[in-house]
């Protein structure tokens, strides 16, 4: 099992989500941000004038929660421009320069070339780093997932995720394997599948060895993301779930 026993429901934290709550602290939204145990705060959605403060906002809105930090490029389904990723060290800079950082930093697999620099920045403020891989056509084979584990460990990253996109009933069977062969060797470690078919996955592979999935605060902003409130109930039935099957009927309940 991974470092951490505790299971963590990230929900994605954007502009609209933030603002709702600063302005109205009984707003609708602040009952989804209480039923996350983490939160990830897009930078790539803000403004870049925003960024360094960013934590600090969260953190004051939702003082329970382990905060992860992302600026995810456009071909891994964020806004970041593609062109633009090797500028990223120097803006990670300005937000760890802050009083209030992330606990976590979320960097995609094809950019490790920038995991040293990261890194170095990162430990000075006792953040840790999680690499993350999205594919939004399939789910890879056995080995690739298990280079990807490698590619993990090689460098000594602290986390892993990958999101793929589930195109069948048992595609997701593989990250189920794969969680259970390698979550171990990570504090935080998800692995799920995106789509219809991968909706269960993304509950089901807590059961498997993963602590860490993802759910929607608002609207989905991915393929079979699923409401953070439908998550959390599916979480705290986990223990007596026994397939996939009844992840998803815990879903439909009313």
């Amino acid at each position: 099992m991974p470092a951490s026993n505790e299971k963590f429901l990230v929900g994605l934290v954007g502009p609209e989500v933030l603002s709702a709550i600063e302005a109205d602290a009984t707003h609708p939204v602040s009952i989804d941000i209480g039923a996350c145990n983490a939160l990830e705060i897009r930078y790539d959605f803000f403004p870049e004038k925003e960024w360094p403060a960013l934590s600090k906002r969260v953190r004051k809105i939702a003082p329970h929660a382990m905060q992860v930090g992302t600026i995810r490029l456009e071909r891994d389904g964020g806004r970041f421009p593609d062109r633009d990723a090797y500028s990223r060290i120097p803006l990670w800079s300005k937000i760890l320069a802050e009083g209030d950082v992330p606990e976590w930093l979320d960097l995609e697999q094809d950019c490790l070339y920038d995991f040293k620099n990261l890194k170095n920045l990162a430990d000075l403020r006792k953040t840790k780093v999680l690499i993350s891989q999205h594919n939004f056509l399939r789910i890879p084979s056995q080995q690739e997932l298990d280079d990807f584990a490698r590619d993990c460990m090689r460098v000594k990253a602290d986390g892993l995720k990958i999101a793929a996109m589930s195109n069948g009933e048992t595609d997701c069977e593989r990250l189920y394997k794969f969680a259970r062969i390698h979550s171990q060797n990570f504090e935080l470690f998800a692995a799920f599948g995106m789509g219809e078919t991968g909706m269960a996955s993304r509950v089901w592979s807590l059961k498997e060895g993963a602590n860490l999935t993802y759910g929607s605060i608002g609207q989905a902003q991915a393929p079979g993301q699923v409401d953070v409130l439908k998550m959390a109930r599916a979480l705290r039935e986990l223990p007596d779930l026994t397939t996939p099957a009844d992840v998803l009927n815990s879903f439909a309940k009313l």
